[in-house]
């Protein structure tokens, strides 16, 4: 709410915080930090009463006069409006919005104001609201405040979450207060938590002599029991106390039910006292309940419908109810709250949703308007369904997925025809998958019951099987996209191919991938698609699945000409899950110049949720390019994000990639979180924080990073068996499979089992062939190479094998083929040329951060009598910066602003400002103008 409630709220002034010291040391410590320039958030966890609210009115009070404090609480009858509970909080600053960049701007005007544009990315919208936090922080530090927080609209808590991770070195403190059961509040990782306990007697027995010092010992006892440790249970129920039942003389309300929660009791003595209150003030107080906003205008408007006025509020405030400060109503605790609404009568309830819908027609809020019609009806109504259904296409619009799916929830509850029912939780069920709301998407989809129409057939099974995929079932999904293209392609063969290139997708994943992708086209078969493109792109896909490369490269080249050709005709999300396929044929470079246009369009348009796919693509991509900084810096940024967006499916990738980098540097991969170990300790880049701790790298990732180590330090037996689990085992026809062939070539070779080298080759052979790329050619010349055993065979392989390296993009793969070639001179006795091919070999590692390599290439030049020097500590200036500091300085070197650099990277320029004077001193520079002359590759 804006500072004017606060104000009221501090005057009010706090609670008796008895047995709380930790939490306040702990909310002390976070406005200190703000003060300093430390952001940061906290979450307060507890059952109602425990003292959450009274912890907030406390640090709103402290705050007070040197903070602009930011205050909202959330409501459940507004919890499916997208953005509701931001609009309430960020609403009085709107006025600030306008410094912005222009997209973030954009953004969260749409996302807070009736008549602004479309929102787009939620998390650009969390992006924006960083900034405009980080900028009010320039005059004072901001301070938000956000009680019953699982009460909040699910585009409001990603964005404030988004918001709270990142806030870095900015002057803003966040508290979140929410109930503590497992699923009321459980989508905060990375923000720290307090779960407030019960009181020990102790406790709560010096909690009760602050409030009453003349209790009988007898009633303090009995209250104490009652209470059972809840502190708002203990005062409001001493609070109730008669003189007498004070004394002892009078018993206690005999009607008490023991076996109660502390918080129903507490719900009981609001009950009576709004019970005792006049009639036009308890239909206020009922009007203010079903209402978010805090607007008195606007519940005086509704309850003036029902014939009460604002002066009724009058004898709520006398009785400490509510508080209402200039134009802002604000209830005491979130318990008066729910007693004022779950205390009216039905009748009661509806009247005030219907006041409440003709009172936001009237301000030109229609979504609100649908919501309370919603409310307000009982049984069918196809006029309010589809209300419901417009006001589910603009949430559509702004980016609320979430408000998206509870709107075809509701609209569906008030639909009498079955079909138009049935669409519409399939509408809804889509939209909850793609907000993350798993288990709601299943329980709409199976309401939904058997469809007919093509169209709802298909978007269910891809539903479905999304969800089955998520939950580690992708046998079941691919299985379920057969069966829908079965039915779905003689009614529409387009729609019949894009569900049998789903199914292939799936196949990739399941415990056997051969078998799928035999039965999938068996299955398929008979089917005419009338000779779509995508058709043919999954047929390729599968051959290529099943073993057969050379059948699949010339339909997924195909196929991947037509996504691109046909990219504008597609939104940005779908133009990402179809890009790149001609991966499988080891098209790299190709497929990172494409990417590299997809992230720039992702960050222009502030997609940020669909950039960490992005980033994920590329950082593979530079991988496997050899490009192993890049590959770092950018592994990083997408795990960061990955986190903050709360896909972890995606942050177990990024570490799997940042495994196989921390292998190639000589460190042993970190399977706990993926993310190297000493020689890299910052891989946050940011102000220390390390996200989402505990994430291990997906696994067929961590094998290859061992075996990579492995095999760079000489452990061949090891290697070998890691690569043969890799190449052999259910993933056998995955990417990193056809990269680790090789590799288990030169680990068989090594331990002199050429029989399992040659089979691995062959296997190569084969996809090179197929594939047809030049750095294909050269391994696989490598690999012949190794396993030849005339002399003169074996020096043409190597150097048909190095002039296949020319320009092939792949200077890892290339220095290994020199120092395989230098190891073998080195044995031929030809000390020469051997020093020549592994100096320059050594000289390609040294650049690429490949310290294990490099020190296997140390040894052998050794051995030919060279003396080779371990590189200067800190010789490379850029190997000094973090990931963050690193990706800011390149930017900044473009002549970009602060601004413009936190909103490329969805950070605040307070952020950037403070990673660059990091970075100027490891650079040896003063100035931004300096770092143009610097080498920042």
């Amino acid at each position: 709410m804006t500072d004017a409630v606060l104000a009221g709220a501090a005057d009010r002034g706090p609670a008796d915080l008895s047995g709380r010291n930790d939490e306040r040391e702990a909310l002390d410590g976070l406005l200190r930090g703000a003060r300093a320039g430390r952001g940061g958030a906290l979450v307060l966890l507890g059952e109602a009463g425990s003292g959450k609210t009274a912890l907030l009115d406390r640090c709103a009070s402290a705050a007070a006069g040197e903070a602009r404090l930011l205050r909202c609480t959330g409501v459940q009858s507004e919890a499916a409006l997208p953005y509701a509970g931001l609009q309430v909080l960020l609403r009085g600053v709107l006025d600030r919005v306008s410094g912005l960049p222009e997209r973030q701007s954009k953004a969260l005007r749409g996302a807070i104001a009736l008549d602004g544009p479309p929102a787009g990315d939620r998390f650009l919208v969390g992006a924006a609201t960083l900034g405009l936090l980080d900028e009010l922080a320039e005059e004072r530090p901001a301070v938000v405040l956000v009680d019953d927080a699982h009460w909040l609209d699910l585009e409001t808590v990603d964005v404030l979450l988004f918001a709270a991770r990142r806030l870095g070195v900015g002057r803003v403190a966040m508290v979140f207060a929410a109930h503590e059961e497992p699923a009321a509040f459980d989508g905060a990782p990375g923000v720290p938590a307090l779960r407030l306990g019960p009181l020990t007697d102790e406790e709560g027995a010096a909690l009760l002599a602050g409030r009453a010092p003349d209790l009988q010992a007898a009633v303090r006892s009995r209250i104490l029991g009652l209470a059972q440790g809840n502190p708002l249970a203990l005062v409001e129920l001493v609070g109730a106390l008669t003189a007498a039942q004070r004394e002892g003389s009078e018993p206690l309300d005999a009607r008490e039910i023991a076996v109660l929660p502390a918080s129903w009791r507490v719900r009981r003595i609001f009950d009576e006292r709004i019970r005792s209150l006049p009639a036009p003030t308890r239909l206020l107080l009922t009007v203010a309940a079903a209402d978010d906003t805090g607007d008195v205008a606007l519940v005086a408007a509704a309850g003036g419908r029902l014939g009460a006025a604002v002066g009724d509020f009058g004898p709520a405030e006398a009785a400490d109810l509510v508080r209402v400060s200039g134009q802002q109503l604000v209830f005491r605790h979130p318990l008066v709250r729910a007693a004022a609404y779950q205390g009216a009568l039905l009748t009661e309830r509806t009247a005030a949703h219907r006041a409440l819908a003709e009172a936001a027609s009237a301000a030109g809020d229609t979504g609100r308007r649908a919501w309370h019609l919603a409310a307000a009806t009982v049984g069918y109504d196809e006029v309010v369904a589809t209300e419901l259904e417009r006001s589910a296409k603009l949430f559509h619009s702004r980016g609320g997925q979430a408000a998206v799916a509870a709107a075809y929830r509701r609209a569906a509850r008030l639909t009498e025809d079955q079909e138009t029912r049935s669409v519409r939780l399939i509408a809804g069920a889509a939209a909850a998958a793609e907000a993350g709301q798993a288990e709601l998407a299943e329980a709409l989809a199976d309401e939904a019951g058997p469809v007919s129409s093509p169209s709802a057939v298909a978007r269910i099974a891809s539903v479905r099987a999304a969800l089955e995929h998520g939950r580690g079932r992708a046998e079941s999904a691919r299985l379920l996209l057969v069966e829908a293209a079965s039915k779905v392609t003689v009614h529409c063969p387009a729609r019949g191919a894009w569900l049998l290139f789903e199914a292939a997708a799936m196949a990739w994943d399941v415990p056997d991938p051969v078998v799928a992708a035999l039965d999938t086209r068996e299955r398929v078969a008979g089917l005419d698609f009338g000779g779509h493109p995508v058709h043919r792109g999954a047929i390729g896909v599968l051959d290529t699945l099943a073993g057969d490369p050379a059948a699949g490269a010339a339909a997924i080249r195909e196929f991947a000409r037509y996504v691109v050709r046909t990219r504008q005709e597609r939104s940005l999300i779908d133009q990402v899950r179809l890009h790149g396929w001609d991966m499988l044929l080891g098209e790299y470079r190709t497929v990172h110049d494409e990417a590299v246009v997809l992230e720039r369009e992702c960050r222009a348009e502030g997609a940020v949720g669909v950039l960490a796919r992005v980033l994920l693509r590329l950082a593979r991509l530079r991988l496997f390019l050899g490009r192993h900084r890049d590959a770092y810096t950018t592994a990083v940024e997408g795990l960061e994000i990955a986190c903050d967006t709360g896909q972890r499916h995606l942050a177990t990738m990024f570490s799997g990639v940042l495994a196989v980098l921390a292998a190639l540097d000589g460190e042993e991969p970190d399977g706990a979180e993926g993310q190297g170990g000493g020689a890299r300790q910052d891989v946050a880049g940011r102000a220390g924080r390390r996200p989402c701790p505990g994430v291990a790298p997906i696994t067929i990732w961590l094998i290859r990073a061992q075996g990579l180590l492995d095999l760079g330090l000489g452990r061949y037996d090891r290697a070998l068996q890691r690569f043969a689990a890799l190449t052999g085992g259910p993933h056998r026809h995955l990417m990193v499979s056809v990269h680790s062939l090789p590799d288990q070539v030169e680990a068989a070779v090594r331990t002199g089992r050429a029989v399992d080298a040659r089979a691995a080759a062959e296997r190569f052979t084969c996809w090179a062939r197929a594939a047809g790329t030049a750095w294909a050619v050269a391994v696989e010349l490598r690999c012949r190479a190794l396993l030849a055993v005339d002399d003169a065979r074996v020096e043409e392989l190597y150097e048909r094998a190095l002039a296949a390296h020319d320009g092939d993009g792949r200077p890892f793969e290339e220095a290994r083929t020199r120092l395989l070639y230098g190891e073998w001179l080195r044995r031929a006795r030809r000390r020469a040329a051997a020093r020549e091919a592994l100096t320059t070999a050594l000289e390609s590692f040294e650049r690429m951060r490949a310290a294990a390599w490099a020190d296997r290439t140390r040894t052998e030049l050794r051995a030919v009598g060279a003396a080779p020097t371990a590189p200067a500590a800190g010789a490379d200036l850029v190997d000094r910066l973090t990931a963050q500091e690193l990706r800011v300085v390149r930017l900044a070197a473009t002549g970009l602003s602060n601004r413009d650099i936190g909103a490329r990277l969805f950070l605040s320029p307070r952020t950037v400002g403070y990673h660059l004077s990091n970075a100027y001193p490891k650079l040896g520079v003063t100035s931004r103008a300096a770092l143009g002359a610097l080498d920042l590759d």
